[in-house]
């Protein structure tokens, strides 16, 4: 039997593209109101930053995991206690971010709720990880919106605790889990190919500038025939009449009327996170267009691009930075002007840089790593010594001859 190399070494495609995706939610997070060309080119970067983020996160754990040759045995063992140790890191800096942030809708605790999810998954092969990215992309969005619904008509949408967190990350947050393990499982399928062959490139690269005409050109059409929703009008609409006497005494389900049914058109439009199949599929398509061109283009790259490969070396640090940043400085929230953007751009560039170059690993990002090599750490336990005794006569038995 034959098996195949693992590739291996740092692969600065995925670096870039990964800082393209940190400095896309800049753009989202900290760009002024969209007016002209220039706002037309940022407006590229609303949801497809987090699409391409999610997809590279499924590229991660390939890489984590074996790469194109899936680990086995304590290694597969080891590496699934570093996911889940770096889930549980991901969810305590996210909760510290969260203390300073009431603007940006975060995006590490349903990175690490992926995380997790992704575990199942990790010995399939690339071609079913693309059928379930596909199946994600074109039910998901059903499930979300209609499932939402009903658990809200039976008020079944708490909040608080543990059924906060499970209801936003699959279902109801800006990431829900249901659509957004699409582009992890896509991501992992492209992790277990062979990156470091450009024909695998060179595939990905049409095959996820198709997805995206086909996603878009669809919504585009759909809406031009009038069939999508009206413009900045998506979702389900709640009204609030007070209590009616539909309320029961909170034992047992309750039903609300006033919850209106989702419209058919929601499901048709295309629009940043609005979490419809066309969205799913475009954005997808686009993700997979970007790292495809990015590997195509070769190792020259990271040194062409150097300051956004090291963006893209230490994405945790760099994301949360700009979160404390936007906290610190007034400024950045709702600006009328591109100059926050372009410093908080400039000097993220600039210290990425520095840091790479003297330092190496960024600081978050040793931090996941020093923990999840602990936690990770087995060693067989040790055996006892055999004593070596002296053997006994055994006692003579009517079968032995006697003396």
């Amino acid at each position: 039997m034959i098996t195949a190399a693992r590739y291996a070494g740092r692969i600065a495609a995925l670096d870039i593209a990964r800082g393209l995706a940190i400095l896309g939610m800049f753009v989202a997070h900290v760009g002024p109101d969209r007016g002209g060309l220039p706002g037309w080119l940022m407006a590229v970067a609303d949801g497809r930053s987090s699409i391409l983020f999610a997809t590279l996160a499924g590229v991660s754990l390939a890489i984590l995991t074996g790469r194109n040759v899936p680990f086995g045995g304590v290694d597969l063992l080891q590496a699934k206690i570093r996911i889940f140790t770096r889930a549980a890191m991901l969810l305590a800096i996210s909760g510290l971010l969260a203390m300073m942030n009431d603007i940006v809708a975060l995006i590490l605790a349903a990175y690490a709720v992926w995380f997790v999810l992704a575990i199942p998954f990790l010995r399939w092969s690339p071609k079913r990880l693309f059928l379930a990215a596909g199946a994600s992309w074109l039910i998901g969005p059903l499930i979300t919106t209609y499932l939402v619904f009903l658990l809200d008509r039976l008020g079944m949408t708490s909040m608080a605790d543990s059924s906060g967190l499970l209801v936003e990350a699959l279902l109801t947050g800006s990431y829900p889990g249901l659509i957004y393990m699409g582009f992890v499982l896509a991501g992992l399928g492209i992790g277990r190919l062979d990156l470091s062959d450009r024909t695998v490139a060179a595939t990905l690269a049409p095959v996820g500038a198709s997805l995206a005409l086909i996603g878009y050109g669809s919504a585009f059409l759909l809406t031009r025939l009038g069939a999508g929703p009206p413009a900045d009008d998506y979702g389900y609409e709640y009204t609030d009449v007070g209590d009616q006497g539909w309320r029961t005494d909170g034992m047992g389900p309750e039903w609300d009327p006033y919850v209106e049914v989702p419209d058919v058109g929601h499901l048709f439009g295309a629009e940043p996170h609005t979490g419809t199949v066309f969205e799913a599929v475009g954005s997808g398509g686009f993700a997979i267009a970007v790292i495809g061109l990015l590997l195509l283009g070769g190792p020259i790259l990271g040194r062409i691009l150097y300051p956004i490969a090291a963006v893209g070396s230490m994405p945790l640090s760099a994301y949360s930075f700009h979160i404390i940043a936007i906290w610190l400085i007034p400024a950045m929230v709702f600006p009328d002007s591109y100059t926050p953007l372009l410093w908080l751009t400039l000097v993220t560039l600039v210290v990425c840089s520095l840091w790479l170059r003297l330092i190496g690993r960024g600081p978050l990002e040793r931090l996941l790593h020093w923990t999840s090599m602990r936690a990770a750490s087995i060693s067989p336990p040790e055996q006892p010594a055999p004593r070596h005794r002296t053997p006994q006569p055994s006692p003579p038995t009517s079968e032995s001859p006697h003396p």
